[in-house]
């Protein structure tokens, strides 16, 4: 199931993402439990989202920094930093709006 579709999805898709990882996704009473959310497929979920980044961020340095900051608060998350995830996330949404203005 994809929860993105679009740019705006990504970016409430990543709030939601920021407020509920590492392991605090709610269970959706309409998805079945394979399907239902973890780090791993929010994370995924979010790779899958930088095809919407990459249609407004012509500028390829920049998109490469926002893939590193993803890549590097799932790092962080998955090595129990999750105040670090959390903050690398904030940053990567910070930079995803400021390039939206």
């Amino acid at each position: 199931m994809a929860w993105i579709k679009n740019f705006e999805g990504l970016v409430d898709f990543l709030s939601l993402v920021i407020v509920h990882a590492p392991d605090g996704f709610p269970k959706e009473d309409y998805l079945r439990d394979d399907e239902q959310l973890t780090l791993e497929k929010a994370f995924d979920e979010l790779r899958q989202g930088m095809q919407f980044v990459a249609k407004r961020v012509p500028d390829d340095a920049l998109l490469n920094q926002l893939r590193r900051y993803l890549e590097d608060a799932f790092a962080s998350y998955k090595q129990g930093n999750d105040v670090k995830g959390a903050h690398l996330l904030q940053d990567f949404e910070r930079m995803l709006l400021e390039v939206n203005r």
